[in-house]
């Protein structure tokens, strides 16, 4: 740190017990934490297209038309994922947990659909915008 303070943008931290919060306050199994963030997934099957939904909450607020990217590590196996919009938002939570969600549908082929599981999910790195989250199985 020099004189002026710290040079670059940091993250704010988070309480270590945000985390648990939204945990403790989901009825659904998450698919994966970061230190700021927990994502939640599923499929769904539209016309014969498939999708990874995916709703991640957190700190972090986003406002971007440039779309997102999400990789997905398994045992195996890795898919480079691409958002189906440009514009993705988050929404602030109005609830007992302060932050955000963030919903982004995912195309992705049925293929990989059959070939992920839980079990098998190692890591996911979403990319949106300058932002980079590294999600570890829980």
């Amino acid at each position: 740190m020099g004189i002026f303070g710290s040079f670059g943008k940091k993250e704010k931290k988070v309480d270590d017990n945000y985390i648990e919060s939204i945990l403790n306050h989901s009825k659904d199994e998450p698919l994966g934490v970061s230190d700021q963030h927990v994502i939640y997934a599923g499929y769904n099957e539209l016309g014969g297209y498939y999708y990874f939904q995916t709703y991640i909450i957190g700190p972090l607020k986003l406002k971007t038309k440039t779309g997102a990217t999400l990789m997905i590590e398994g045992n195996n196996y890795t898919y480079d994922l691409k958002s189906d919009m440009e514009e993705i938002e988050s929404d602030q939570i109005n609830d007992v947990i302060k932050g955000y969600v963030t919903r982004i549908d995912f195309e992705i082929e049925k293929k990989a659909v059959e070939s992920i599981k839980r079990s098998t999910v190692k890591q996911l790195v979403l990319t949106i915008k300058k932002h980079k989250i590294v999600f570890n199985k829980i």
